[in-house]
């Protein structure tokens, strides 16, 4: 009976991180998200993410919130990896960064975001169109043409603006 606990073990691990994954290619809601078949028409934004990791852009991958398969897109999502969200969504609500990185299924905490991680005993710098947040980072509103930084360091960088008119 030990050693079948033991081979257990692994087998939860795997399925703790399943469900979002599971979610995403079934196309199921995410944090109220839902991935419908077109973008939807009522709320029409654009916001800028950029991770830094020391110094050097860490990317924000495109087709987040766009599995290869289901036929659909969540409400909130990249189409490209330049780092602009896209909040197409057929309701007007406010979305916020949190639920941008659970339909990325990474982590983002004041600690963590996807592969950047602040020094031990540290956390990460953000900010808010150069502004400092100091708090939670997943309670960041996505709106319209804001520039969010997220970096650990030194060295810190700015960021660059996005072009917006490519939009």
């Amino acid at each position: 009976m030990f050693s079948v606990l033991l081979l257990a073990v692994p087998a939860l691990s795997a399925i703790g991180q399943a469900p979002v994954r599971a979610q995403m290619l079934a196309g199921l809601a995410i944090d109220g998200i839902r991935c419908d078949v077109s973008e939807g028409a009522v709320q029409h934004i654009h916001t800028h993410l950029q991770l830094f990791d020391r110094g050097r852009a860490a990317g924000v991958p495109e087709q987040i919130g766009i599995p290869a398969g289901a036929g659909c897109l969540y409400w909130v999502h990249t189409h490209s990896n330049d780092g602009i969200i896209h909040i197409e969504a057929p309701v007007a609500r406010t979305f916020n960064l949190g639920q941008f990185f659970d339909i990325w299924d990474t982590s983002l905490s004041r600690m963590q975001a996807d592969g950047v991680r602040a020094r031990r005993g540290g956390t990460l710098r953000v900010t808010v169109n150069g502004r400092l947040w100091t708090r939670d980072p997943r309670s960041i509103p996505l709106r319209d043409h804001e520039e969010i930084v997220i970096q650990n360091g030194p060295p810190y960088v700015s960021g660059h603006r996005a072009d917006w008119s490519k939009l």
